[in-house]
C-alpha cells in the first residue's frame, strides 16, 4: 500500500457511513483516446515501485524492497547507473517507504516510518559518494509532502486540519490549514481521525507555476503558493472526483475502509506544465487503469484507455511521453505518447 499511517488511539468504535453524496457531478470527458504502451528494456527486477521521477534522461524508481532504495536508470543507455540510499538506521540510511519530490535543483526525500526530512543535489546523482542531507524531523503526523521552495513545505498525514505548512526558517513554522472533505451529508460529524486516514493525500507540483495539487482517491484541490513569502497556500480550486462511502473502525487505532458501491479510485497522479494526470480504477474492471487529463483550471480535457495495471507514473512534456511501472503479472517499464 502507498498509503500508510497508523494512529495510536485506542478507542472502541464501529461506524458506517449510510449517508449519500451531495450535488455530485462527475466530469465528462468528450475526448477519448486508446494509448499504445511500449515495454522499455530494464536490466534489473522490479519489486514494489513506489514512484517514478524523471530528471532529465535519468528514470529515479522508488523502491520499497531492496538494500537500495532509489534506483538511476539512465533512458540513453538503458543501463542503471546508480543506486541511492541504503535501507537501514545507520547514516545516510532511510526507512521505507519513501516519498520523493524534485523542488529548486534538489531531489527532496521524506522517510514516512521515521518522519525524516531529507535532500540530494541534482547535480549528485550521477557522482559516486554519499550525498544525503538531513533537514527536518518532522513531528510523528506527518506521512505525505510536497516542496514548494528550499525552506517551505506542506505535509498530509494525522492533523486536526488537514495539511500543515512548514517554515524551515521559522522556529515556530509548523501552521496547520485546510478542512477534510465533506461531502456526505453527515461527514461533518464523523470523527476526524477518520477522515484523516480515508482522505489521504498525494502531491504533484506545477514545473515552472507556484501551484500545487493535492488528491485522494476522491476529492482533487488545486492550490496556489507565494515562494517569496512564507504564507499558507491559497485554495484556487476542489473538486469531489467519485461518490464513495465508508466505514470506520476505533478498535485498537483507526481505520477506514471504502464500502462496495462507491465510484472506482484515483490510485496515482502525474503532472506536466498543461496538465495534471490522474490514474483512475477501470468502471469496468478495478484491477485495471486507465488516466483522466484535466488542466490546472480543474477542467476535463481527455480520457485515456489503457487497459493495464499502471501502479505509478511520471510525465515528460518534452519528449511528448509517459512514463510508467505496469504490473502484468510482475512489475515493468513501459511508456507511451502523450
Amino acid at each position: 500500500m502507498k498509503r500508510i499511517i497508523i494512529a495510536t488511539i485506542f478507542i472502541v468504535l464501529m461506524v458506517t457511513t449510510s449517508c449519500s453524496n451531495r450535488k455530485f457531478k462527475p466530469y465528462k470527458f468528450d475526448k477519448q483516446e486508446q494509448i499504445v504502451m511500449h515495454d522499455i528494456d530494464y536490466p534489473g527486477l522490479l519489486a514494489v515501485t513506489m514512484q517514478l521521477v524523471k530528471v532529465d534522461s535519468l528514470l529515479l524508481i522508488n523502491e520499497f524492497h531492496g538494500d537500495s532504495l532509489i534506483i538511476v536508470y539512465n533512458l540513453n543507455t538503458n543501463q542503471i547507473d546508480r543506486h541511492l540510499i541504503s535501507k537501514g538506521e545507520g547514516p545516510n540510511e532511510l526507512i521505507p517507504p519513501l516519498d520523493l519530490c524534485v523542488t529548486d535543483n534538489n531531489l527532496y526525500i521524506l522517510s514516512r516510518p521515521i518522519f525524516s526530512l531529507n535532500h540530494i543535489p541534482l547535480d549528485a546523482l550521477s557522482k559516486k559518494g554519499d550525498t544525503l542531507c538531513h533537514d527536518y524531523r518532522m513531528p510523528s503526523l506527518s506521512d505525505r509532502f510536497i516542496p514548494l521552495t528550499q525552506t517551505q513545505f506542506v505535509f498530509s498525514g494525522m492533523w486536526k486540519k488537514r495539511y500543515a505548512f512548514l517554515n524551515t526558517q521559522s522556529s515556530d513554522s509548523l501552521q496547520e490549514f485546510g478542512n477534510y472533505p465533506d461531502y456526505l451529508d453527515n461527514e461533518k460529524d464523523i470523527p476526524t481521525e477518520a477522515k484523516m486516514m480515508f482522505h489521504q493525500s498525494m502531491f504533484v507540483k506545477h514545473p515552472t507555476e507556484n501551484k500545487f495539487v493535492s488528491c485522494s482517491s476522491f476529492v482533487l484541490q488545486i492550490f496556489s503558493y507565494n515562494k517569496k513569502e512564507a504564507i499558507i497556500p491559497r485554495l484556487l480550486f476542489q473538486k469531489q472526483l467519485g461518490k464513495y462511502e465508508y466505514d470506520f473502525t476505533t478498535t485498537g487505532g483507526f481505520s477506514a475502509t471504502l464500502r462496495k458501491g462507491s465510484d472506482p479510485e484515483v490510485i496515482d497522479l502525474a503532472c506536466s506544465e498543461n496538465y495534471i494526470y490522474l490514474i483512475v480504477q477501470n468502471k469496468k474492471n478495478r484491477k485495471m487503469r486507465d488516466i483522466e487529463v484535466i488542466d490546472w483550471q480543474g477542467n476535463p480535457v481527455k480520457y485515456l484507455n489503457c487497459n493495464k495495471k499502471i501502479i505509478c507514473l511520471t510525465i515528460d512534456k518534452k519528449e511528448k511521453k509517459g512514463y510508467c511501472v505496469i504490473e502484468d503479472p510482475e512489475e515493468h517499464l513501459a511508456w507511451f505518447n502523450i
